[in-house]
């Protein structure tokens, strides 16, 4: 390992993040047993104007670069000399994707192995006040001359990976970087590797968090380890910024999907996080009514943006819509013709439901039928009793609950088998209350109308069930 060679880089760009950022300077020293032994330096034609903020940063100019070569006329000389190097920088993935994406550009690909010097710092150097590199050189008494010029960082870069060979002589830090096999180098700067081998790999809600601690970003997952890695992996200018400003990441275990979607909605609006998205304002919903035809048969329909004298139900999306109105044509002997699957036609003809109870063909009365139409009714009135919707828990020993008052949601909370719960309202000494929003009645409908067998409690006044008995064996 100590004959490795380490390819210490450092460039300046247009800014901007990742993508579409170019490259306006370059500089690679070769450091080998800790030792430059060799340089390539070179301002670089990025074939776009550098913006203003960045020419006063930089001090890099249109001018100055107008007749400097393209990447692809130096690729071959960077390709060269990195090639059998360790790639090396301060906050590596800036640079070295920055330079794949140049690569990309002209059809060829760039892999290295990499080392961060921010990361190895706080290795080796634990304990300072900052790990940007300027803070690091006045830390620590190295030399930096020609700030935000490649070369004035590069040289600097280089000081300090010395400085850190001097503290790990036998190369074991630098080599433990190197072995892992984790997400290790995709990890933000400021974020630990020992935090990311802790996080779990169950459902349930993340959080990104900054220096104090305030959320920058609320996501859910079923592996939130293997979620949370993905997000290094990505290299969207947004999630970059993302990753730079992260210094923790915290989460809480739901144990199932439902109630994972139900608290990021929720903690989403609670925090609105400065990376998440705006909640995107729920549509009108397709409403679900009935009404007496010319025929006297009690037909459903299906409407959206219409104000009905009757609604018996809302649903979010028509596949939602239509996949209900199936079921129930299925589940009561109806009419796919008078239940808003059909139109223009006399007698039903559906590709799916072929049970029809013959209505439209004058088989049974209208009265028979619409008998069969106040059954499935009063079956949709179920939806909105309030009930206890069970779901897995964060462990096998555990039981989740999801609590819709008068079909709305408004809590949850976990049970385990030792916990005495016998009737129904005790549910609330295990109760986290919480609010509602168009977000969580999107999520609670798409579930209760996607799911075939719905794990269910009723909390009906004549209830007297022993309610143990449903949560632990149906």
């Amino acid at each position: 390992m100590k004959d490795a060679k380490f390819a210490i880089t450092d460039i300046e760009t247009t800014g901007g993040g990742i993508r579409g950022n170019r490259i306006t300077e370059i500089c690679i020293m070769i450091v080998q047993n800790g030792e430059v032994i060799g340089e390539f330096s070179s301002l670089v034609n990025p074939s776009k104007s550098i913006p203003l903020y960045i020419e006063s940063l930089t001090g890099i100019n249109d001018e100055m670069v107008s007749g400097a070569p393209q990447f692809s006329e130096i690729a071959d000389e960077i390709d060269k000399i990195t090639r059998d190097c360790v790639f090396v920088a301060h906050n590596v993935n800036f640079d070295y994707n920055i330079i794949r994406a140049e690569f990309s550009n002209i059809d060829r690909d760039f892999k290295r192995k990499r080392i961060c010097t921010v990361r190895l710092t706080k290795k080796l150097i634990p304990g300072l006040f900052s790990y940007s590199l300027g803070n690091i050189c006045t830390s620590i008494n190295i030399p930096h001359v020609d700030r935000h010029r490649a070369g004035g960082d590069c040289e600097a870069t280089v000081t300090l990976f010395q400085r850190c060979i001097s503290l790990d002589p036998d190369y074991e830090v630098i080599t433990e970087f190197l072995n892992r096999k984790t997400g290790a180098s995709y990890l933000p700067p400021h974020f630990k590797n020992s935090d990311f081998e802790k996080l779990p790999t169950t459902t349930g809600v993340y959080f990104f968090k900054d220096k104090d601690g305030v959320p920058l970003y609320i996501g859910k997952a079923k592996n939130i380890k293997t979620r949370i890695k993905s997000h290094f992996q990505e290299r969207t200018n947004r999630k970059y910024k993302l990753m730079q400003e992260t210094h923790s990441i915290d989460y809480e275990l739901t144990g199932n999907e439902l109630l994972a979607l139900l608290r990021e909605a929720e903690l989403i609006l609670k925090f609105f996080p400065k990376y998440n998205k705006a909640q995107k304002k729920v549509s009108r919903p397709y409403t679900l009514t009935s009404y007496h035809n010319q025929k006297g048969i009690e037909q459903f329909a299906l409407h959206k943006n219409k104000i009905a004298p009757v609604s018996w139900m809302k649903f979010y999306t028509r596949e939602e819509a239509i996949k209900f109105m199936e079921f129930l044509c299925q589940e009561f002997n109806l009419c796919p013709k008078y239940c808003g699957l059909q139109a223009g036609v006399k007698v039903c003809d559906h590709y799916k439901i072929h049970n029809c109870s013959g209505v439209c063909t004058n088989e049974i009365s209208k009265e028979e039928y619409n008998t069969r139409v106040e059954k499935a009714i009063e079956y949709i009135g179920t939806y909105d009793d309030s009930c206890l919707l069970l779901e897995k828990g964060r462990t096998k020993q555990e039981k989740s609950f999801i609590y819709l008052n008068k079909g709305k949601y408004a809590g949850y909370g976990y049970i385990g088998a030792s916990d005495d719960f016998n009737q129904p309202e005790e549910f609330r000494n295990f109760l986290t209350p919480s609010k509602t929003s168009s977000y969580a009645d999107r999520i609670v409908s798409k579930y209760m109308n996607s799911k075939k067998n719905l794990s269910r409690i009723p909390l009906s006044s004549d209830n007297s069930q022993r309610v143990e008995e449903e949560i632990w064996f149906g």
